[in-house]
């Protein structure tokens, strides 16, 4: 079955009204980007009975969200490679929408976990000997670190950063780089504020320098970039799967927010 683009907000306001049922299972998140999404001709739809799936256009496969109404309809899918995330609180993904989405023909790939600090809580910062670490201002810095965090996260689970946005990074001080002392770079972290919190988007290092301790140095100046006063907030996602960053996280005094989410994907 071939996706239908959404034309308009109003279309997608619509079908959302439709599905949008008492007791549905949904990981509909997207009222705001979606007149973002339409406006670029990334917003697509295939509608069911009871059930309907919205599919937002990325590099070569669609991430998923969905409107689930009655488990026993399934929805034939396009011919293309698929994302859907799980948002869920606890240990385990709901049994239900893991399944309908199996049923579909998806794989569990990969659990995220959400954490938090406050500025009061964190550990003070090590010194990193060798390294150093500032905001990348030149256009081919920003350009390798999007290429790092590219390259070095599965595609359906991180977020890919088009290049596109170099002017938008640079103009926003959103990409910090580390480099040793000759001006090798070894790793670079891409953060944001939002919701009144400074989140920790991407953070890359480069494999031979890892085990180095920069990732942990990027993330203390990530720190230092949010810091207004002790209630400054900080927030990230992390692979349950990458024990050395959540080891690393926890150390610094991020604990986590028991809000997860579980990746499954159709290839």
């Amino acid at each position: 079955m071939k996706p239908q683009k959404i034309e308009n907000y109003e279309q997608y306001i619509q079908l959302v009204e439709r599905y949008n049922r008492k007791g549905r299972f949904t990981n509909d998140y997207l009222q705001n980007e979606a007149a973002d999404l339409i406006i670029h001709d990334r917003l697509f739809a295939l509608c069911g009975q009871d059930n309907a799936l919205l599919l937002v256009q990325k590099e070569g496969f669609y991430r998923v969200y969905y409107y689930i109404n009655n488990t026993e309809e399934l929805l034939v899918l396009p011919e293309s490679e698929l994302v859907a995330e799980i948002l869920f609180r606890g240990e385990n993904a709901p049994e239900a929408e893991v399944k309908w989405l199996e049923d579909m023909g998806f794989k569990k790939n990969l659990v995220r976990d959400q954490y938090f600090a406050k500025y009061a809580s964190l550990t003070q910062p090590i010194l990193i000997e060798g390294v150093k670490i500032e905001i990348a201002t030149a256009i081919e810095d920003v350009l390798w670190a999007i290429r790092l965090f590219n390259t070095s996260f599965d595609k359906w689970s991180g977020d890919y950063i088009s290049e596109g946005q170099v002017p938008l990074l640079i103009q926003e001080n959103a990409i910090l780089i580390a480099k040793d002392l000759d001006g090798n770079r070894l790793g670079a972290l891409q953060f944001e504020m939002r919701q009144g919190a400074c989140w920790l988007n991407h953070v890359a290092v480069v494999p031979e320098a890892r085990g180095k301790k920069i990732g942990r140095g990027l993330t203390e100046a990530f720190i230092e970039q949010g810091h207004v006063d002790d209630s400054s907030r900080y927030m990230l996602w992390v692979q349950r799967q990458n024990e050395n960053a959540v080891a690393m996280y926890r150390s610094k005094g991020f604990v986590p927010m028991n809000k997860s989410t579980l990746s499954m994907i159709k290839i």
